[in-house]
């Protein structure tokens, strides 16, 4: 009875270990090839010395046969920089690995960039060769952009300093100590790596132009997915605080971007002028993208976009909004409205001395976009309602008093109505454009009264606004001809 109980037994093991011998036959065919998901694996502009996220792909055996790989070697020898991750084995120079047929594996590459001395990206590549043990060799190539940056660790700024054009990576903290005055220069790039905050208790001059902005962003400039940059991400670093003794704060041509907040402004002297911004952006926050408490403010030709908060928060004070687009289509929580106004936080009082929006396009998904929390703080203090609306397309259910002079209601039942105003909205892959399209109602309803004024004479990107053509928000609408009017 013993050997009846066996023989089943001995009959599986005898079909397994055949299933194993056909397995293990490995080709010796050169016409049997690997794979390869993709010809090469490439990476972003990178920052030289610092090394890079792996990124990989797929490697398959479609044949019958295994394969062994003798070996997977960088041509360099690894002096590129570059490095693999192959079946678990990790260097410049690999043995020995086994594919079944029709399996596969993962081949990761990660870069640490040499510094190269150049005032622009360099390419580096490599290509890494797979041998297997018919002799055949194949190659897949590996490239990456390297830049040459400066490093900023737990930098004080403790007497008037200069930020030169070029390439920045803060750590810990950038701060610019009260009675200093920091000037950043056009052309100059701060990436800000994770948390890292910069606080202003001086003063800070940040004056670029159309061609060459001052850009400040976060430090990782690889993708989460191929599709989706890091940079397109919000909560990538901190952002700016201007402190109670901070006065005189200027921003132009400024891009402040994929923060847990822009820019806020910390209540302090009211009679100073805090903060002055022009042709700049300030978009893709997890809070608010610009917060004044009690500040004495001035902001033209910006765009203002997308935030978890508010795009523009004010608390009391003196502020003036002139052609600016405040627009909040933020997906990546239950977020805010785009303009909220207030004359109090908890229990402190914060008298709203005026708050002027000319010109200006303030929109969003949502029915209403524009809040304000205002109540009567008694007979010595300013009303309330010391705000004023004038020639601007507003996202709201109200607007019909004598604060609102020329107003448009964007209204949600009739077209265009948010999104449609602009170029390109689009959730799937986060990418917005906030210029106007051609059937948007912003168009030529802007008031005519800052045409002598130098800096409002023109857009943010520069466009002249001509004379019963104004637009209102901070782009002027520029007709692009269809493709087949530019053929010829």
């Amino acid at each position: 009875m013993k050997i009846f109980k066996i023989l089943p037994f001995l009959m599986i093991m005898s079909v397994f270990i055949a299933a194993c011998s056909d397995e293990t036959d490995f080709s010796s065919d050169p016409t049997h090839c690997l794979t390869f998901a993709a010809e090469e694996i490439t990476f972003d502009t990178l920052f030289t010395t610092l090394p890079s996220s792996r990124s990989g792909m797929m490697v398959y055996n479609r044949n019958d046969k295994a394969l062994r790989i003798t070996s997977v070697e960088l041509l360099s020898g690894g002096d590129s920089g570059f490095r693999v991750l192959v079946d678990g084995q990790y260097g410049t120079f690999i043995r020995d690995i086994e594919i079944w047929s029709n399996d596969s594996l993962y081949v990761f590459a990660e870069l640490t960039p040499p510094k190269n001395g150049a005032d622009k990206p360099l390419k580096v590549e490599d290509k890494l060769r797979f041998t297997l043990e018919s002799g055949v060799q194949q190659e897949i190539a590996l490239s990456a952009y390297g830049r040459d940056v400066s490093f900023m660790r737990a930098v004080k700024v403790k007497s008037d300093s200069l930020i030169t054009a070029g390439h920045y990576v803060v750590y810990d903290s950038l701060v610019v100590a009260e009675g200093v005055t920091l000037t950043i220069a056009e052309g100059a790039n701060l990436y800000f790596h994770d948390k890292v905050p910069m606080v202003v208790r001086g003063t800070l001059s940040a004056v670029g132009t159309k061609e060459e902005p001052i850009i400040f962003r976060g430090d990782r400039t690889d993708n989460m997915f191929s599709y989706l940059p890091y940079d397109r991400i919000p909560g990538q670093w901190d952002g700016i605080v201007l402190a109670p003794t901070s006065n005189g704060n200027v921003f132009e041509h400024c891009d402040i971007h994929s923060a847990n907040y822009g820019i806020k402004v910390e209540p302090g002297d009211e009679a100073a002028q805090r903060i002055t911004m022009n042709a700049s952006r300030l978009e893709n926050f997890y809070g608010n993208a610009l917060e004044l408490v009690q500040a004495h403010a001035d902001v033209t030709n910006t765009l203002l976009a997308n935030a978890g908060g508010n795009c523009v928060k004010v608390v009391g004070g003196n502020v003036n909004f002139i052609h600016c687009t405040i627009a909040n289509f933020f997906v990546y929580k239950v977020r805010d409205v785009a303009l909220t106004l207030h004359n109090s936080y908890s229990t402190t009082l914060a008298p709203l001395h005026g708050a002027n929006f000319i010109n200006c396009l303030i929109t969003g998904s949502k029915k209403d976009e524009l809040m304000g929390y205002l109540t009567d703080l008694g007979e010595e203090m300013p009303p309330g309602k010391n705000y004023h609306f004038e020639n601007s397309l507003i996202n709201t259910v109200v607007g019909d008093d004598e604060n609102f002079v020329n107003v448009t209601i964007d209204e949600k039942d009739v077209s265009p109505f948010a999104a449609e105003h602009f170029v390109t909205i689009d959730h799937d892959v986060f990418l917005y454009d906030f210029h106007l399209t051609d059937q948007s109602t912003a168009r030529s309803m802007g008031s005519e009264a800052f045409l002598n004024d130098e800096k409002l004479r023109y857009d943010k990107d520069g466009v002249l606004r001509e004379p019963g053509f104004v637009d209102v928000g901070c782009y002027q609408y520029v007709d692009v001809p269809d493709d087949d009017e530019t053929e010829e």
